[in-house]
């Protein structure tokens, strides 16, 4: 009786310990709710270690209830190096419009298998989509003296939207682009699509994860219902950033890289 004690004393601790490694490696602040749309939301969040990531899903707020439809699906392992670099997002579909859930991310840490289970968040499905013609915009991004930068994910967010959108370096544009699909923002009150018009401040986080994050503004060009690149690029540096970099590091990276605009 009392070794069993013990053993289940030692086992609980030792899997406390690893969820305690697992929180330690998860980028502090750095969850964030995107995409969201009458039928799916999406969760992006950084580690400093190589990990896996994934969502639960719940009809109520005590996470006694999982939502059985929710489609559950990884976005990082088909954008190496993601998950190595420690750049997370995970889509979920098969919602309901008009509708709140609650879910919590999983984080596991690939070299330990170390989990780490978030605390209860909340989101809001849209209430409908309408048609509009906003613009799909592009922002260059580059690690090193590379041209391409995979795996990084790039952030979207303008005044009056009810949720960030974003967008994968590669996905769908050349390796050393992210494409913002501006059409994909949803009014902050209306809760449908987000007419623009041109003119608008958008701002972008281009986040690497363990490599760190910087947050830029543009100005949305006048719209055309097209594509249109957005004037300044973005680079991950090992070396000093110049003194006439302009824009705001964001942090959590860890430590090696620095992040520079580029006019």
């Amino acid at each position: 009786m009392f070794k069993r004690g013990i053993l289940g004393f030692l086992l609980a601790l030792g899997l406390s310990m690893m969820a305690h490694t697992a929180q330690g490696a998860v980028i502090e602040n750095s969850m964030v709710v995107t995409d969201v749309t009458p039928a799916q939301f999406c969760v992006v969040w950084g580690t400093l270690e190589p990990s896996t990531a994934w969502v639960e899903v719940f009809e109520d707020a005590q996470a006694t209830i999982p939502f059985a439809q929710a489609v559950v699906k990884a976005e990082s392992p088909d954008h190496p190096p993601a998950e190595n670099i420690g750049v997370m997002k995970v889509k979920v579909l098969g919602l309901k419009p008009d509708t709140e859930y609650f879910f919590r991310t999983q984080t596991t840490l690939k070299q330990t298998g170390a989990i780490y289970a978030s605390p209860l968040h909340r989101v809001k499905t849209q209430k409908a989509s309408a048609i509009v013609r906003n613009d799909v915009l592009v922002q260059k991004v580059s690690v090193g003296s590379g041209n391409e930068a995979p795996g990084v994910l790039v952030i979207a967010s303008v005044d009056g939207a009810s949720y960030p959108v974003s967008g994968w370096v590669g996905d769908g544009v050349p390796g050393q682009y992210a494409a913002i699909d501006t059409n994909n923002f949803y009014h902050a009150q209306t809760r449908v699509n987000l007419e623009l018009r041109g003119g608008e401040v958008i701002k972008l986080t281009v986040f690497g994860g363990s490599l760190g994050s910087f947050e830029i503004q543009e100005t949305i060009p006048e719209e055309t219902g097209e594509m249109q690149q957005l004037s300044r690029a973005v680079s991950f540096e090992v070396a000093k950033a110049s003194s006439g970099a302009s824009g705001q590091a964001a942090g959590g990276g860890g430590g090696c890289f620095i992040a520079a605009i580029i006019e």
